[in-house]
């Protein structure tokens, strides 16, 4: 049997937790996905001493039907694009495959960014009803979520 100290110490522990469960952030956009006037734009954080360094998007489940976009800034490269259409390069950055050309309805597909100094990996899954349900000037991130670009960008510059 429990005394009322420990009683009151639980009760203090457990409210305690909870109140942590509700104040933990969510996870923060770091990459996102945007509507442009020639199609789709991966949007990605621009941190003064960050940098995304390798983008991909590929296609869910594995197999020898599973294709992949790829591209690669190089070893050296300490450029800060922030924003460039999906399926091309960016001005320097090589691409490492390109299988994947087009989206194709009903498929999940996975963005990811690898990122170097202060600027966070990220990962966004997303479907071709996603992109096109997006609203001018909305990013789709990470769990679905979509918030309008200025605050995309401003969530993810106090993210470095």
């Amino acid at each position: 049997m429990l005394t009322h100290r420990q009683l009151a110490a639980l009760g203090i522990a457990g409210l305690l937790a909870a109140a942590t469960a509700a104040c933990s952030p969510a996870p923060e956009p770091t990459l996102g996905l945007q509507r442009d006037g020639s199609g789709y734009a991966v949007v990605v954080p621009l941190c003064a001493d960050g940098h995304v360094s390798h983008v991909s998007v590929s296609m869910s489940g594995s197999g020898k039907d599973s294709k992949r976009w790829e591209i690669d800034a190089g070893p050296d490269s300490t450029d800060t694009v922030d924003r460039f259409p999906l399926f091309t390069a960016p001005p320097g950055w090589a691409t490492e495959e390109s299988a994947l050309t087009a989206l194709a309805p009903g498929t999940t597909y996975y963005a990811y960014a690898i990122a170097a100094a202060n600027t966070r990996d990220s990962m966004v899954d997303f479907t071709l009803a996603d992109l096109q349900s997006l609203k001018p000037d909305e990013v789709l991130t990470i769990k679905g979520a979509r918030v309008k670009s200025a605050k995309f960008r401003t969530t993810a510059l106090k993210l470095c």
